[in-house]
C-alpha cells in the first residue's frame, strides 16, 4: 500500500471485532509515533496502553453525528492508546498529537487494523485510572474491524458522515475545488 492510498483508504472505525490485538503490533503502532513530526522536536508526546476496555468505554462518547448510537457492548473496542501531555517538557501539544495519532492510525491501517480517535472522552477520570502526572489528550481505539467506512466527495454541502441501511459508514468530503483556494506566485 502506497502513503496517498493509506490515507484516502483509512476511515475511523467504531465497530470492532472481539479480538485482541497482540501486544508487539500495539507497540510498533507506538513506535511509529516516535517518528512523527514535532515541533522543535521536543517529542512531549507519551502513550500508555490501556486494555481495561470495560472501564474506558464508560469514559467515552461516540459518533457525534450519529444520535442515539453506540457501538453495542460486542462490537466495542478492547484496546486504547491513551495519548499524554508531558508538560515537564512543553506546555502545548496540540501539533504534535495530531502528527502522532495521523501516523498511528496509518500504522494500523497498514496492519490491517482499524482505529477511533476520541476526544470527546472524560479526561479526568482516564487520568486517576492511568495514575499519571500527564495531561490526557485523546484516546486511540484500535481493534479489528467490525465495519466499513468510505469516503466520498460531497456535492451538496452537507459534511456530516452517516450510516447506510447496510450499516457502512460514510463520511462526505469537501471537494478539491472547495479546499484548494489558490496558488500564489
Amino acid at each position: 500500500m502506497n502513503v496517498i492510498d493509506a490515507i484516502k483508504g483509512r476511515r475511523s472505525i467504531r465497530k470492532f471485532k472481539q479480538r485482541d490485538v497482540p501486544q508487539k503490533d500495539i507497540e510498533t503502532i507506538i513506535d511509529a509515533a516516535r517518528y512523527a513530526a514535532s515541533g522543535a522536536n521536543m517529542q512531549p508526546i507519551k502513550y500508555a496502553v490501556m486494555r481495561n476496555h470495560k472501564e474506558v468505554y464508560p469514559c467515552t462518547k461516540w459518533a457525534g453525528y450519529l444520535t442515539d448510537w453506540d457501538p453495542a457492548e460486542n462490537e466495542r473496542p478492547l484496546c486504547y492508546i491513551a495519548i499524554l501531555g508531558d508538560a515537564g517538557i512543553k506546555k502545548t501539544f496540540e501539533p504534535d498529537a495530531g502528527a502522532a495519532i495521523t501516523t498511528m492510525m496509518l500504522a494500523a491501517h497498514e496492519m490491517g487494523l482499524g482505529t477511533c480517535w476520541l476526544g470527546a472522552i472524560d479526561r479526568a477520570k482516564l487520568k486517576e485510572m492511568l495514575g499519571t502526572e500527564h495531561e490526557v489528550l485523546y484516546l486511540l481505539a484500535v481493534g479489528y474491524p467490525a465495519q466499513e467506512s468510505r469516503a466520498f466527495d460531497e456535492t451538496d454541502g452537507n459534511i456530516k458522515y452517516y450510516e447506510d441501511e447496510n450499516g457502512v459508514i460514510n463520511v462526505p468530503k469537501r471537494p478539491m475545488s472547495e479546499v484548494n483556494v489558490g496558488t500564489r506566485e
